[in-house]
């Protein structure tokens, strides 16, 4: 998740995710397919997002990064983060259509979830035509868990930021 940040950066980790599972994806709903929809689209959106303490005062302890000859030390707080995906199905396709593209991406969702995320729950929500888009659509919600952590330098500069699904140890 290098170069993008944020929301973006968890937005875009669940757009690769579903495209890797062969769902074409995106993070927002491009205003040139309206009405002109011809394949199903996948629009991910970050919903909620809840972080908590990872330990004392978020900190996880030091590490030694050989490449730099210098300490490092890290920061994280465990994350929870609501996805809200729209799935859109071409007009001719039908409602049916729509269902099968729910179903895919339930599929993906029981096979795991973006790297460094775990799906902890997911919900369907209804189907049906969208005057707006011209297009069959329905959404789902999915519920993962994961761990936001932050390096910084000796100086105390910010190295970067990691998704990680699941902590046993820093020190990797």
């Amino acid at each position: 998740m290098t170069g993008v940040h944020g929301l973006a950066a968890l937005r875009q980790a669940m757009t690769d995710y579903l495209t890797a599972q062969g769902v074409e994806s995106m993070t927002a709903w491009p205003k040139d397919r309206v009405g002109a929809l011809t394949a199903p689209l996948a629009v991910v959106q970050v919903k909620e997002v809840e972080a908590g303490s990872a330990g004392f005062q978020n900190y996880l302890g030091q590490r030694y990064d050989a490449e730099t000859r210098s300490w490092t030390e890290a920061f994280g707080q465990k994350v929870s983060v609501k996805f809200l995906v729209t799935l859109y199905s071409p007009r001719q396709d039908g409602e049916r259509g729509c269902r099968a593209l729910v179903d895919r991406v339930a599929e993906a969702f029981l096979r795991g979830g973006p790297e460094g995320f775990a799906v902890e729950k997911w919900s369907v929500g209804e189907t049906g035509f969208d005057r707006e888009s011209g297009s069959f659509r329905g959404k789902l919600q999915a519920v993962c868990r994961g761990m936001l952590t932050a390096v910084t330098s000796e100086s105390g500069a910010l190295v970067g930021f990691r998704v990680k699904g699941e902590v046993k140890e820093w020190n990797e």
